[in-house]
């Protein structure tokens, strides 16, 4: 195993892609990466890690940010929540923890939006603890190179992955050896074409040597995204536009968008969506476009009828704001809204 480990660690050093948080040791910088990258590709994620930490450069400045700031920082990434728990924790460490970043992979744990694996890798890639981060390219790697059927998702499978990783840790540095597995599925143990010719690991990688990278890693099907319907109006009253921010539930907590409703069937007209709101004002009709807008467990069908109220006749409703397309565009927003408040 020693001899894998240390090939594993030339390859790596040679060809492993050069990245800011590679370059540092803080474990605050790492934890930033590291939940920008959840559900988001390096090349995406780059510029939005860039911005942050420039803008929030330690946890105390992210600590006294408002919530606001903080998720017009996150605004086209998704996932909001691990924007709104960054800024959770980042309360509790300065408030609870003397502003010390905990150290330990239990104790790291215990900052809200953290899991296993974002644990293990801040204390590894900060602070050296030998515990294997396993994310889901780690997860293909070792699936692969010892020959496991379980599902990768499954706890069955990270209670026997886990401590085959930590002894392999036994004989590397924590640090490379976590970014050396992830570099690893990232660029060469690919999902569906896997370039086993470049891997520093294919002669003793058990899929490699019984030919099972198609059958390896095993997943089970992912259940198809379910519909749903929004019904947005953008209402126009001069140059100023109802713009409402979303509660504590459901997706896009605290982000703003224009007055909404929730179908269940694709068939509302703006009669009846106006008429779920009261308004009974004279509106004249600009314009109404559909847009779709997919995400992980939901496909979003979402209508916008734009607007028009003569003689800058306000509707006053409990939520709503007035305010002009400048001032909405400050606001933190989620991608659909981006998308609509283009056509105004």
């Amino acid at each position: 195993m020693q001899i894998v480990i240390q090939t594993l660690s030339r390859w790596y050093n040679l060809e492993s892609r050069d990245l800011p948080w590679r370059r540092t040791r803080d474990p605050y910088c790492i934890w930033v990466s590291e939940i920008i990258l959840q559900q988001t590709r390096v090349a995406q994620g780059l510029a939005y890690y860039e911005r942050f930490v420039a803008q929030l450069p330690d946890i105390q400045s992210l600590a006294a940010a408002d919530e606001g700031e903080v998720l017009k920082l996150w605004q086209g990434l998704g996932y909001y929540s691990r924007a709104r728990n960054m800024h959770k924790a980042a309360r509790m460490v300065v408030d609870e923890m003397g502003g010390v970043f905990p150290s330990t992979y239990q104790d790291i744990q215990r900052l809200p939006g953290v899991g296993l694996y974002t644990a293990a890798a801040i204390a590894a890639f900060a602070f050296g603890e030998k515990v294997p981060a396993i994310d889901g390219n780690v997860k293909r790697v070792g699936a692969r190179f010892f020959g496991l059927f379980e599902d990768i998702q499954s706890q069955g499978f990270f209670k026997k992955l886990f401590p085959l990783l930590q002894n392999g840790m036994a004989f590397a540095d924590a640090n490379e050896f976590n970014q050396a597995m992830i570099e690893l599925g990232a660029s060469v143990c690919s999902p569906t074409q896997p370039k086993c010719g470049e891997c520093p690991l294919a002669d003793a990688c058990v899929a490699r040597l019984q030919n099972l990278q198609k059958q390896l890693p095993v997943m089970q099907k992912k259940q198809k995204p379910v519909n749903k319907y929004f019904y947005y109006v953008d209402i126009r009253c001069g140059d100023h536009h109802a713009i409402v921010r979303r509660s504590d539930l459901g997706i896009w907590s605290h982000l703003h968008e224009f007055p909404l409703l929730e179908g269940d069937t694709a068939d509302w007209d703006l009669d009846v969506v106006l008429g779920r709101w009261g308004i009974v004002e004279k509106i004249i009709v600009e314009e109404e476009r559909n847009f779709k807008h997919q995400l992980t467990h939901q496909t979003i069908h979402a209508k916008c009828w734009y607007l028009c109220l003569p003689d800058n006749k306000f509707v006053q409703k409990d939520g709503w704001q007035w305010l002009e397309k400048e001032a909405i565009l400050s606001l933190p927003l989620h991608r659909l809204m981006e998308k609509m408040i283009r056509f105004t």
